[in-house]
């Protein structure tokens, strides 16, 4: 998967999301095209193609800052406000009010089905978020980092940085994904030794590899796990064979990990430094976890030998 430079943004933001024609009517709901907004998988119910456009309801871009809205039914506009963004969009006009200027839309807004519906393409505009538009899997992955989580990312202290790292909104373009078999008790993250812009993520039979740039964690690599034993995997610590795989992985056969195992149902991770040769013998750590860290997700810990 390659990183989206700015000019690539502007282009998908012009181009890219506007889909083929595949018969669509001119106004249907989309049940083939996702968007997913902050790691935030949208209903198909707020998603609608017209004109071979993506549309989305203002309440599915919530996400991108927080925001709140105010309807006025005598001027037929919708006042929108969030903490960098204030917008004002009128029904049927293609221009709109952002922090007082005049702005251009690709459409008008409309209403369907008492929903207001802005172009996708606004909303990276507006929002100053970043899209990547995957083609294989016909999803449009819109981020935008919380101030907190970009502050807490550049963070001296490793634990903090690692925690912002797995709650960054997600992105990927590989040519298809892989969901876990069922819910698990436990997920684990393996960082490289004082790293945390990059990581393993395993939850349950999948295993997938993460990338971080511009404060979106990129999906590079992922691989379904079986039920056969298995030594030869590039993740020495993954001891069961991939029936699949798709991405790149880095070679990681001499890297020492920090290992974090979350267990929600005993509000503890368990934690050690790991390698090759004694990472099937080691002994984890256990550290609980205070409950508000665990309401924002945030379980990694320090790990003192580290």
């Amino acid at each position: 998967m390659k990183k989206i430079s700015q000019v690539s943004i502007a282009m998908l933001c012009a181009a890219a999301l506007i889909v083929p024609n595949n018969n669509i009517s001119s106004a249907a709901s989309n049940k083939d095209t996702h968007v997913i907004i902050n790691n935030t998988n949208l209903s198909s119910e707020d998603i609608l193609l017209k004109n071979n456009q993506v549309f989305i309801t203002l309440t599915g871009a919530k996400t991108l800052d927080d925001l709140t809205f105010k309807w006025n039914n005598k001027t037929k506009q919708v006042t929108v406000k969030g903490k960098e963004t204030n917008l004002i969009l009128t029904i049927n006009k293609t221009t709109a009010q952002k922090n007082s200027e005049t702005v251009k839309l690709s459409s008008a807004p409309f209403i369907h089905k008492g929903k207001t519906m802005i172009p996708l393409r606004f909303v990276t505009e507006a929002m100053s978020s970043s899209v990547t538009w995957n083609q294989s899997i016909q999803t449009a992955f819109i981020t935008k980092a919380s101030s907190k989580l970009t502050n807490d990312y550049k963070s001296d202290e490793l634990s903090t940085a690692r925690n912002a790292a797995i709650n960054l909104p997600r992105a990927s373009q590989l040519s298809k994904g892989f969901e876990p078999s069922l819910d698990t008790f436990s997920v684990q993250y393996y960082f490289p030794e004082q790293v945390s812009d990059q990581f393993v993520e395993v939850n349950n039979n999948v295993v997938s590899y993460y990338k971080i740039s511009n404060n979106t964690t990129y999906l590079k690599w992922q691989g379904l796990l079986g039920d056969k034993p298995s030594t030869e995997n590039e993740l020495y610590f993954i001891n069961r064979a991939l029936t699949d795989e798709v991405g790149t992985l880095p070679s990681f056969k001499d890297t020492t990990f920090a290992s974090f195992r979350w267990m929600p149902h005993v509000g503890s991770t368990g934690y050690s430094l790991i390698n090759k040769q004694n990472w099937n013998d080691v002994i984890f750590k256990d550290q609980k976890v205070e409950q508000n860290n665990v309401n924002e997700n945030y379980i990694i810990v320090d790990i003192p030998e580290e």
